[in-house]
């Protein structure tokens, strides 16, 4: 039995943009990036679309948030992590 299942058909490096973002697993340039580092190199998925996937996830989740100013810093960590 499953609740509310969604059928996606996409880009797999899309999925990881929540875990990327989310300030609840640490909010630090340290800590979102090495997320970013380790679920694409664990995953063997191109790191720099998934990259381009949470900065975009992390941008529209900004909009009429609460917590907008870590959505923003968290935004501009994973830009300035593209070394």
């Amino acid at each position: 039995m499953v609740i509310d299942p969604k059928p996606l058909t996409g880009e797999r490096e899309y999925s990881l943009a929540p875990i990327i973002r989310s300030f609840e697993f640490g909010h630090s340039r340290a800590e979102v990036v090495g997320r970013l580092d380790r679920l694409s190199d664990e995953l063997g998925l191109d790191r720099e679309r998934a990259r381009g996937w949470a900065v975009a996830q992390t941008v529209a989740w900004s909009f009429e948030s609460d917590y907008a100013h870590r959505h923003y810093e968290t935004a501009r960590w994973l830009l300035d992590g593209a070394e």
